[in-house]
């Protein structure tokens, strides 16, 4: 135990070290290397990708660097006092890397995805997406801290983390399709929200309800320069920093402020696709290598999916939109919400993130996605408020108070925390609550769950194109993928 903690702790050091930024590159350097890319290739593939992330983390930095203060502003206007205070996945990812459970699972899990990969039994490649693991194993925690039980957590952690796999398994196409990066797929917190996405466009099929097709290509053909993304940043910018100014309107200086930050949704919206070209680039050596393999005869593996940080789908016009809409409505919902007790907080200007889960399924539909968006983050934030008393006590277990200035405060002052964006997981709540039901009821909530899984786990192997295609993939592109493979 101890000798998988100390490797934890270790892996946890590098990556606070060097950041996604550098680690990410260089899993896929090495990743490429074994799969036969000449140095050369594997090297220059590494580099775009390490510029490309950086990029993106830049313009991430510059938009919720102007969004934070207008969306921290809507809070204190409205002048509304719930129990919980969101203090944002700092929090999560502190408690969980605070805690013995997330450093073991940090080799614990690169152990598992490892095994299954190399077994077949997932399509999904997750050391590239390590740092994130905290995300589900943040509930395993919760199941650890309720039950005391630290095998109960352990046992958590693994069977959230096959759920996870299992749902980045089956939007990989849809993704790829989208955004048009070769194998990639998603294992961090905003998949969550894909299988809903998925359950509303089943509905909208079968019922033949029509769709008002509301995406940034129909807007720039029927608006012309009003509905450019350009046109659309400045807009959409526009609405969030005035319903944060409210109270300030009457002074030159808020409208300085407004001006700038438009500019700034604008740019990203503008220079998003550059950057995404520079990730493109990065990923073209493995893709090639992999493909090489598979038609040689080397490799029967047909499916090859690599996890990503969310951040580098969160710019894509659509997805932006959407979300930038969402913030003030998830926020004045949130208020009026019965059964919410969260005062939504420091992870509302991480909405980008949140609706990449839905963007690529409703085929950059904004109108359905912000729909999408509303229900069910309306519906988690209630689930939310049921685990912050816990939260709360895991995050002074852990010692977060003397880490986190914002989650001391709000102990001082009598309240409760939460994390939003990692709470806000309808799924993972489940099984939380399966794996953490009282006496003898939590040996049949945890069979049926797995029973559940096993099910969809199962029908997936058997219907793949089925799922892709109601995860937003399309037929044209499932069977160009499929002669690529075959050629």
């Amino acid at each position: 135990m101890q000798f998988l903690l100390s490797i934890g702790n270790g892996i946890s050091f590098i990556m606070n070290l060097f950041g996604t930024s550098i680690v990410v590159p260089c899993i896929i350097l090495i990743i490429s290397l074994c799969m036969g890319t000449g140095f050369k290739k594997a090297f220059q593939g590494a580099l775009y990708m390490a510029v490309g992330l950086t990029m993106f983390n830049a313009l991430l930095g510059v938009l919720l660097g102007d969004i934070s203060p207008y969306v921290t502003s809507m809070a204190q206007t409205v002048g509304i006092s719930l129990p919980y205070v969101d203090v944002g996945w700092q929090g999560a990812s502190v408690i969980v890397y605070s805690n013995q459970l997330g450093y073991i699972y940090l080799v614990l899990g690169l152990g598992v995805n490892l095994l299954l990969f190399g077994l077949k039994l997932t399509d999904t490649f997750q050391p590239t997406d390590i740092w994130n693991y905290y995300q589900f194993v943040f509930w395993a925690i919760i199941v650890q801290f309720v039950t005391g039980s630290f095998w109960l957590g352990i046992a958590a952690a693994v069977f959230m983390n096959l759920i996870v796999l299992l749902i980045a398994d089956i939007i990989a196409p849809s993704i790829q399709e989208y955004y048009g990066y070769e194998d990639v797929t998603l294992t961090s917190v905003p998949q969550a929200v894909a299988p809903w996405a998925m359950i509303m466009r089943w509905v909208i099929i079968k019922l033949k309800i029509k769709e008002r097709n509301v995406d940034p290509k129909g807007l720039t053909e029927k608006f012309g320069f009003w509905g450019e993304p350009l046109t659309i940043g400045l807009f959409v910018g526009l609405l969030v920093t005035f319903l944060g100014s409210l109270t300030v309107l009457g002074k030159a200086s808020t409208w300085t402020g407004i001006l700038g930050t438009m500019l700034a949704v604008s740019g990203v919206m503008v220079i998003y696709p550059s950057v995404s070209g520079l990730f493109v680039k990065g990923l073209i050596p493995l893709s090639q290598a992999m493909n090489v393999k598979i038609r040689s005869g080397k490799s029967k593996r047909k499916h090859f999916n690599i996890a990503m940080d969310p951040a580098i789908y969160f710019g894509e016009s659509g997805n932006l939109t959407a979300a930038l809409i969402l913030i003030p409505i998830i926020y004045f919902i949130s208020l009026v919400m019965p059964g919410n007790k969260i005062l939504m907080l420091a992870d509302i200007p991480a909405m980008p993130f949140m609706t990449v889960g839905l963007i690529f399924v409703f085929r950059g539909n904004i109108l359905n996605t912000v729909i999408g968006g509303t229900i069910w983050y309306s519906f988690a934030n209630v689930l939310n408020s049921n685990v912050c008393a816990a939260f709360t006590k895991a995050a002074v277990a852990a010692g977060v108070t003397q880490k986190l200035p914002a989650v001391a405060s709000a102990v001082s002052k009598g309240l409760g925390v939460a994390s939003w964006t990692v709470g806000s997981n309808p799924i993972l709540w489940v099984v939380y609550k399966a794996f953490s039901a009282p006496g003898y009821w939590k040996i049949l909530t945890i069979a049926i769950s797995i029973a559940v899984y096993l099910a969809l786990y199962l029908h997936f192997r058997r219907h793949r194109n089925a799922w892709y295609k109601a995860a937003g993939a399309s037929d044209e592109f499932l069977a160009g993928k499929q002669e690529k493979a075959i050629a």
